[in-house]
């Protein structure tokens, strides 16, 4: 088995005044008030902890790839105010991990103290579950390392470049994952390297299921212009350069 996920969460916790509040107002048994609680006062909440802490868990997904171990394939990080059980649950190679976190504390930082934070708490339970499972730990320490000389900035290029059909530009797809966006941009360049255009063409919510959809295949319109088109191709974006 290959550990190659990792993921931060904000489980929901109980507040009893609420269920209270909520059972009298609504007429309703517990079960149902827990519902209705979660649905107004934590869904969002957890939500957007979970979209504004992938940009730094994806960027060390990618840096890592594959780690190879016996029963574990994602490592998810269980962040609470206040820890009531220590013990690290596998389930169904799912390994969750407690670590305590203040969430209005977070909700303050801005976007690099955001990401920094994110890194340490991957980092408190990645170690945590080393130690538990007598993994090495050299591995992931490096790849915490890379973040920080990258300075936690998460770029990539999807796929690969494509030429123009006159052979004098290459184009490409560059993807800004960033705590509140994923901004994805079109770059042409001369077959040396040079820069010629970089255009941003789509900006979308942080998550993989939002913004992969508009990747779905990069293509020269004409010799100066270039389109990336979506996966179901409904939409293109497109860039031209001036000749």
């Amino acid at each position: 088995m290959y550990l190659k996920e990792f993921d931060i969460d904000l489980p929901y916790i109980v507040d009893d005044e609420n269920i209270e509040s909520i059972m009298t107002k609504q007429k309703c048994e517990y079960n149902e008030a827990t519902k209705l609680d979660y649905a107004l006062n934590w869904k969002w909440k957890r939500r957007s902890f979970s979209l504004e802490t992938r940009c730094i868990t994806a960027m060390y997904e990618r840096l890592l790839g594959k780690y190879k171990t016996k029963d574990c394939w994602k490592v998810l990080i269980e962040c609470v105010e206040n820890i009531t059980d220590e013990r690290i649950v596998n389930n169904s190679g799912v390994c969750s991990v407690p670590i305590q976190f203040s969430l209005n504390d977070f909700s303050e930082k801005n976007e690099l103290e955001k990401k920094k934070t994110t890194l340490r708490l991957l980092m408190e339970g990645i170690e945590k579950l080393v130690l538990c499972n007598n993994w090495d730990i050299d591995p992931f320490r490096e790849i915490a390392l890379q973040i920080e000389e990258l300075e936690y900035v998460n770029e990539w290029t999807w796929k690969k470049d494509v030429k123009s059909p006159n052979k004098k530009y290459i184009a490409k797809v560059i993807c800004h994952h960033n705590v509140e966006s994923m901004n994805i941009f079109l770059s042409i360049l001369q077959p040396e390297g040079t820069q010629v255009l970089l255009e941003k063409v789509i900006s979308e919510q942080p998550d993989e299921f939002a913004y992969a959809e508009h990747l779905g295949e990069l293509t020269w319109v004409s010799d100066f212009e270039v389109a990336l088109i979506n996966k179901t191709g409904t939409e293109k974006f497109s860039v031209t350069l001036e000749h």
